[in-house]
């Protein structure tokens, strides 16, 4: 025979044990929600990249056709200024370089910033695109800036160009005539 206390329904669970097992239960959600939490925050900052590298890429054409643009200006304002003393010249010259210095504020608000390449900088393939060479007597100058064809741009929160200078630089040829 089956003793009645036997067949009786198990009684509640002590209480200490029902809030041990709600306060690891919290632990858990806590510990998914802060995984959780950390997953959404990696991927608004990889959609804020590709939001960048979208806006850098749709960009880049206009970028280029006005940094080409800034050159021609900067290159004419040279040109001009090199060629005649005239006062049509000389405001020809500062025209140019008023063009070029809006375009420059232009390619700024596109989120383009000058590199800032100048005569005499060692050439770099990182920023400079080479277009050409030019002869020099001087052993100090072998691999530097020459001429800037036009000014290259990158993007303001990158080191990498969007468009490289365009360079010509000087070459050491011990032979040059004097």
């Amino acid at each position: 025979m089956t003793h009645p206390d036997s067949l009786a329904a198990p009684g509640p669970p002590a209480i200490g044990q029902v809030l041990h097992d709600l306060t690891d239960e919290i632990r858990r959600l806590n510990d998914r929600s802060e995984r959780l939490e950390a997953v959404n925050t990696r991927m608004h900052e990889h959609l804020a990249a590709l939001e960048g590298d979208l806006l850098r890429a749709s960009l880049r054409p206009v970028i280029k056709a006005l940094a080409e643009i800034h050159g021609d200006c900067v290159h004419t304002a040279q040109h001009v200024r090199g060629a005649a003393g005239a006062e049509l010249a000389r405001a020809l010259a500062g025209d140019s370089l008023a063009f070029a210095a809006r375009i420059e504020d232009i390619l700024e608000g596109l989120g383009a910033v000058a590199i800032g390449v100048e005569v005499g900088d060692p050439f770099d393939r990182r920023i400079h695109q080479l277009r050409g060479t030019r002869p020099t007597a001087i052993e100090a100058e072998h691999d530097r800036v020459s001429a800037i064809h036009h000014q290259g741009f990158r993007h303001v929160a990158s080191d990498r160009p969007v468009i490289h200078a365009k360079v010509t630089i000087w070459k050491f040829a011990e032979d040059l005539p004097d």
